[in-house]
């Protein structure tokens, strides 16, 4: 059988593709695909190339070249998937879909079958020279090939070349590296829930893994591994962006060397507050915020007064799209965020109200209104006028308002608010 230089890749991955489907790759295994890509006169260069394109995970049975290639590709995928004594249920996924390609019928199937099971019987009273690949009888002292002793070493053995990813919690996939954090990050890793290992493409690949609630041993290893290359993150069985997950692991970093880490979150260290908790937000609680300017100005009651009415829906939205950056983070509180949106007021009266001013700003902009203020200093009356586009807090107090309900309704117990606005 001839086959064109564009065939013998897929036509060996189609091979490779049965014998991977379990995880493991057994001597006999290794010994068939080396006879096939003799035969079909493939060099070592289109077995390599053909074992990196199963091993990316994406390759698909691909139909070969004509009809009789196809029977032919067909019948070492079969011989491939009986060595081991039975086809698996993925092995049998693959076949499948590969005659479904090919329009094989199933009467054809029961018939290679068939064959492909006389022929795995016979390689099954074999072993394999672990020197030069020969098939040689079990009793056999000496590989009449190259003349190798036979002995335990011969035996068939099998060569994890995969693992299965859990359904649940999170795992983290990572390469053997050179790098001077590599030892420590596999230390660590040995003592995760489960741990794995396997072998693709001549390297050793590792999988930690633990359930949802050891998240902060997650980013323990992820800081172990920050300066390596090869590395995936998993949550359920799906693999998420490095990146995307671990954007928060430098602020986590600072939290732990803090005095105190949880008046850390809130932005105490640096003087100032943020009332949801992380202050990787922006959204502190200060005269100069802009999101104190997230609402408008309105008339209310009979006396048509103008008062400020908060706009807890972007503000929410705000909040949220901040959230979304850090949201696997383990330290952020989802249910103080809302809390604290439902403490707030809806509306302020200034200056009638106490816990608040007017934002004053110096020239008109849309949504602002006028402000004329009538001072008096020393029995001289003087009018201040400017406009304004918001409100701003006077002080703490509106703050400690908001944080009194919303620790009250988030549970938060873990700090003291007397502390924290001290």
């Amino acid at each position: 059988m001839i086959l064109q230089e564009s065939e013998l890749v897929p036509y060996i991955a189609n091979i490779l593709l049965v014998s991977y489907a379990d995880g493991k790759i057994v001597n006999s295994e290794e010994a068939a695909i080396e006879e096939v890509r003799k035969r079909i006169k493939a060099n070592k260069a289109h077995l390599k190339e053909a074992k990196k394109l199963v091993e990316t995970g994406s390759f698909q049975p691909t139909k070969v070249g004509s009809f009789g290639t196809q029977v032919s590709n067909l019948e070492d995928m079969l011989y491939m998937s009986l060595i081991d004594g039975e086809i698996a249920e993925k092995e049998n996924n693959i076949i499948n879909e590969f005659t479904a390609q090919c329009g094989i019928t199933p009467e054809q199937i029961k018939i290679m079958i068939s064959e492909a099971e006389k022929s795995a019987s016979i390689s099954a009273e074999n072993i394999t020279c672990t020197n030069c690949s020969a098939s040689i009888t079990k009793d056999s002292k000496f590989c009449p090939q190259c003349g190798t002793a036979i002995g335990e070493k011969s035996t068939s053995t099998a060569k994890k070349i995969s693992f299965d990813v859990p359904k649940s919690g999170y795992a983290i996939e990572f390469c053997e590296s050179t790098s001077a954090s590599f030892d420590e990050a596999l230390n660590y890793a040995k003592k995760a829930e489960n741990f794995d290992s396997c072998v693709r493409g001549k390297k050793t690949w590792y999988l930690a893994s633990w359930s949802t609630t050891k998240f902060c041993q997650v980013i323990e290893l992820a800081e172990h591994l920050s300066g390596l290359k090869n590395k995936k993150i998993y949550l359920d069985e799906n693999e998420l962006q490095w990146r995307e997950v671990f954007a928060f692991t430098w602020c986590t970093r600072e939290r732990k060397s803090a005095y105190r880490p949880t008046e850390y979150c809130f932005g105490k260290d640096e003087n100032r507050i943020n009332p949801w908790g992380c202050k990787l937000f922006s959204m502190d609680w200060t005269e100069w915020a802009s999101w104190f300017s997230y609402g408008l100005f309105k008339k209310s009651g009979l006396l048509r007064k103008v008062v400020w009415s908060f706009d807890k829906e972007r503000i929410s939205h705000e909040i949220k799209s901040k959230f979304h950056q850090y949201r696997y983070c383990p330290f952020i509180r989802p249910k103080l965020i809302d809390s604290v949106i439902a403490a707030m007021p809806d509306m302020a009266e200034v200056p009638n109200d106490s816990d608040w001013t007017f934002h004053q700003i110096y020239e008109e902009v849309p949504g602002s209104i006028k402000v004329v203020e009538t001072e008096n200093d020393e029995g001289y009356s003087y009018k201040n006028e400017y406009f304004s586009d918001g409100i701003r807090p006077k002080g703490l107090n509106a703050l400690k308002k908001v944080l009194t309900e919303a620790f009250k309704q988030a549970e938060v117990s873990d700090i003291n608010i007397s502390q924290l606005l001290k």
